[in-house]
């Protein structure tokens, strides 16, 4: 069974980790990282993540596509038009879709999610819209066969959730045992819902920063890439 992340320059490190973790642990899952080329690809974190197989290489038929989000690097990769070119297409092979954070903006520009509920992080969740979804303000949201979750830490849940989808609900209560996952948040600020105000609004200029109006906008009034824009082949489809 191939569970099949997408990687892009300083995409968020606990985005994919967070959910590949649980995925990586279904009985008979073999891991496969992509990138645009082969090689060794830095994340947000300074953790560099390697690529073993490249939008050439990359199984055409993965049982699961992972991608994460990712901060100031999910703005360059809704941009990119051969990153969506090949998401669209891994996309519409892949028998599940996950997407931790902002990393669902992804799947609405690559057209997969018009029509389902989805989720993100909660800064960017409107978004969705734009690319005809429907945004849903829950931590794991599982339409049909693509699950979408709010920001970073939400890919354990996710993660958790497709494994006893595809594994068995017994595999699920297993994993998550096996992870210890049992969340104790020191802090309790972990969601606008709970914040104090002062945290909420130094969260809030910080992300403004992220995703400026002036640069969003326009890729949100753009909507998903139509197939005509697509202008990326591989060798296999010459």
């Amino acid at each position: 069974m191939i569970v099949q992340a997408l990687v892009y320059h300083n995409f968020t490190t606990l985005d994919l980790i967070s959910a590949l973790q649980p995925l990586s642990m279904i009985p008979s899952a073999q891991v496969e990282i992509v990138a645009r080329e082969k090689g060794i690809v830095p994340s947000d974190a300074g953790a560099p993540i390697m690529a073993e197989y490249s939008f050439e290489t990359a199984t055409r038929t993965p049982d699961v596509l992972l991608v994460p989000g990712g901060a100031y690097a999910n703005l360059e990769a809704l941009e990119d038009d051969e990153l969506i070119s090949f998401l669209a297409r891994q996309g519409a092979n892949a028998k599940w879709i996950v997407a931790v954070c902002s990393g669902s903006l992804l799947l609405g520009r690559a057209g997969l999610l018009k029509g389902y509920n989805a989720a993100s992080h909660w800064s960017v969740i409107d978004a969705l819209s734009a690319f005809g979804a429907t945004p849903v303000r829950e931590r794991v949201v599982l339409d049909r066969n693509i699950c979408t979750g709010g920001g970073v830490t939400a890919g354990v849940d996710i993660g958790l959730t497709i494994a006893a989808a595809i594994a068995g609900e017994q595999t699920g209560k297993l994993i998550e045992l096996l992870l210890e996952y049992n969340p104790q948040p020191p802090f309790g600020t972990g969601h606008p819902s709970i914040a104090d105000p002062q945290t909420l609004e130094m969260a809030k200029e910080l992300i403004a920063e992220v995703y400026p109006e002036a640069r969003l906008a326009p890729i949100l009034q753009a909507g998903p890439l139509k197939p005509a824009e697509a202008h990326w082949q591989t060798s296999a489809d010459l």
